[in-house]
């Protein structure tokens, strides 16, 4: 028979109750809308519906929250992707730059000791120079002084050998005839010859005056001074002897002179050669360190400014990871928070729907 419910609700409307308390105990905590419209829902249904109208209605919104939990762990795990993958990007960016300040440091050193050497290689070469100028004017002095000796030499021997035929003339020498010969010969010769052999004889002297002794130019010098006598022919002949003498000796320098010149001359041609030859390496190295210099300099002027773009990026790439490790590690804890939300949310909702099925 029938049931009576006096003085109290009967089973639908207990179940409806229990279900709008756990309801509100289990999700108006959340915030969630699905609570808010869940609690009106039942509300509403309590009076209109039947209880398997709300199951339907709880089981729809359970869904709803899975579905949404599914996406809103979609998105997360999107975003916890897009946070690894760009921190593994970043920390590829903050690289080891030792090799690149190895490598700057190296040319460095290269350069110091590059600009050192072709410091070197200048001063070499002038000074090259300068010893070459210098062995020039040496040169030039030497063969002017061996032109001057050579001339004085050739005037010399030319006029010894000019006084040696004039004494000849006039019956000086000692191979000439007799001396009653002689004494003819001299009676007939003439005074502008006799002044022909006086300056001649002069200027003989004047030219040995460095290359004889004392005696032989006095020996001369009488000879010029003495009248025409008959003692003339035995000084003559003495004085022709010296004569001769003087132009051995003369010939014998200018010899000795153009032979030194000639040793002075090839050992200069000598040393030219090698001092050029030496100029020339000197040269080809200067430019060539020249060049390495400027190969490095630019080389060296890029790799730092490279350098300068590797610290910058580093500095920026932990710049921002640090700011991405602050954001992710937010947008995780709010991710957390939701899913504990939902969790809770979709217990009441299946622990009312099974209130709801209890009895049914």
């Amino acid at each position: 028979g029938s049931v009576s419910y006096q003085g109290r609700a009967p089973p639908a409307a207990l179940k409806m109750r229990a279900v709008a308390r756990l309801l509100f105990a289990g999700l108006a905590a959340s915030g969630g809308a699905s609570a808010t419209a869940a609690v009106g829902a039942a509300g509403a249904v309590a009076q209109d519906r039947t209880i398997t109208e709300v199951v339907k209605l709880l089981q729809g919104l359970l869904d709803q929250a899975k579905a949404d939990g599914e996406r809103d762990r979609e998105l997360y795990a999107k975003y916890k992707c897009y946070c690894d993958t760009t921190k593994k990007e970043k920390e590829a960016e903050i690289v080891d730059t030792d090799m690149l300040v190895s490598q700057i440091e190296g040319l460095k050193a290269e350069n110091g000791k590059l600009s050192k050497d072709v410091a070197k290689l200048d001063s070499d070469m002038k000074e090259n120079e300068a010893s070459r100028k210098e062995a020039e004017e040496i040169r030039k002095k030497e063969n002017e002084a061996y032109l001057l000796l050579k001339e004085d030499l050739e005037s010399a021997i030319g006029q010894m050998k000019e006084a040696i035929e004039v004494l000849s003339e006039v019956g000086a020498d000692q191979t000439l005839g007799a001396a009653a010969d002689h004494k003819q010969y001299m009676a007939d010769f003439k005074g502008a010859s006799l002044m022909k052999l006086r300056s001649t004889m002069k200027q003989a002297l004047l030219a040995a005056s460095s290359f004889v002794s004392k005696k032989q130019v006095a020996v001369v010098d009488a000879f010029l001074q003495a009248p025409f006598t008959g003692t003339y022919t035995a000084q003559s002949g003495e004085v022709v002897g010296i004569l001769k003498d003087m132009r051995d000796t003369f010939e014998a320098n200018l010899k000795e002179a153009i032979a030194t010149e000639e040793k002075q001359l090839a050992a200069y041609k000598k040393y030219m050669k090698e001092m050029k030859e030496a100029y020339a390496a000197m040269d080809e190295e200067y430019n060539t360190k020249q060049g390495m210099l400027g190969e490095n300099d630019s080389i060296l002027s890029q790799k730092e400014m490279q350098l300068e773009n590797l610290l910058a990026q580093i500095e920026a790439a932990r710049l921002f990871l640090e700011q991405l490790a602050e954001m992710c590690s937010e947008k995780k804890k709010e991710y957390d928070h939701r899913v504990q939300l939902r969790m809770s949310e979709q217990t009441a909702l299946a622990e009312a729907i099974a209130i709801l099925n209890s009895d049914s």
